[in-house]
């Protein structure tokens, strides 16, 4: 992959998380974690995290904000009835965390041709291609894990803040992990320009430059090249600094120790 100079990017990380509370699975219960991405929420059972008996059907109702629409489920979806039906159920038999997604009026600040989705969406396959060059297994995306991620960038945007810190009311890093997992969290604050006046840069472009940038970082780099991570979610928000419009990048993974 090209190697984008540092100018004017902010990174971030942190790695293998220990002593944090988790949740797992215990006896003949399971977890349930549901979430849902902007332009709709999960009405039935509503989101967050549910106990559930072995072998429970649990209905699922996604219901799309005006303008938007119900696009499928993501995440652990083996045992959903119909993943591309907002209306549809599941049937719990071990720790799920599935996800909602909607489309709709998704759009992006002036000059910019792509959204947060599409860069979230390369930035999986990336890190992916990184990992593949040294015979590492390719990463899951998680929809818990993805959740956390959006939730961490859209609070630093609105913070215009790059840190590791979560913020008053925002869900820890180690939300729900399970007993004998570790979760390392990699950030990036960059510029959709190098210059003012300048063209603005491509979607590929901004997506190399973070996860070069990532790659050239050894703290970084560990924690995308770590063999025991095999799940990952991105989530990414667009902040207006002055003249200046930057992408805040959070990707989270996640495996056993």
């Amino acid at each position: 992959m090209k190697r984008i100079g540092s100018l004017l990017m902010a990174l971030a990380l942190i790695a293998g998380l220990a002593g944090c509370a988790a949740v797992g699975t215990y006896g003949e219960s399971h977890f349930l974690t549901i979430t849902s991405t902007g332009g709709g929420t999960v009405i039935t059972p509503g989101e967050g995290t549910f106990i559930c008996t072995d072998g429970q059907v649990v209905s699922l109702v996604a219901e799309p904000e005006e303008g938007y629409e119900f696009v499928n489920w993501t995440g652990c979806v083996g045992t959903v009835a119909n993943a591309t039906a907002a209306s549809t159920t599941i049937t719990t038999n071990a720790r799920y965390s599935i996800q909602a997604n909607f489309s709709g009026n998704s759009t992006s600040p002036d000059g910019i041709s792509y959204n947060e989705t599409e860069v979230e969406q390369l930035i999986i396959v990336l890190i992916n291609a990184e990992r593949e060059e040294f015979d590492l297994c390719a990463l899951g995306e998680d929809a818990l894990l993805t959740s956390l991620a959006s939730d961490h960038s859209a609070y630093m945007a609105e913070y215009d803040l790059l840190t590791h810190d979560r913020f008053p009311g925002e869900r820890p890093l180690c939300y729900n992990m399970t007993p004998g997992d570790g979760r390392g969290e990699n950030l990036a604050k960059i510029p959709t320009r190098q210059t003012i006046p300048g063209p603005y840069l491509s979607l590929q472009e901004v997506c190399e430059w973070a996860v070069s940038g990532w790659m050239d970082r050894p703290g970084h780099r560990a924690n995308i090249l770590r063999p025991i991570f095999t799940e990952t979610g991105v989530g990414v928000s667009f902040s207006e600094e002055g003249a200046f419009t930057y992408l805040y990048i959070t990707q989270i993974f996640e495996g056993a120790f």
